[in-house]
């Protein structure tokens, strides 16, 4: 079984980019390009076994992506990495 990476981007063309480069190394990848978008795929993840890893862009169109991050740090313990352009 792969391992699942949640990638939330909200640039088209990195997240596309990165999506498929994480695929190729045999990574699981859940694309999201918003807050909203990456709590569904979240909220259903868990019921799969959860993600593996986040990479979590923080400059988000609905939103900061530090709410998330703060989400994810109390309750999940699941590796983070924020990349972003700030």
């Amino acid at each position: 079984m792969s391992l699942t990476v949640l990638l939330v981007e909200d640039d088209r063309e990195l997240r596309a980019t990165l999506r498929q480069s994480l695929m190729v190394e045999g990574y699981r990848v859940l694309p999201a390009a918003s807050l909203a978008d990456a709590r569904a795929l979240l909220t259903n993840a868990a019921s799969e076994g959860g993600v593996d890893l986040v990479l979590l862009d923080l400059g988000l169109p609905d939103g900061d992506g530090e709410t998330l991050l703060q989400t994810l740090r109390r309750a999940q313990g699941t590796p983070l990495i924020v990349i972003t352009a700030r």
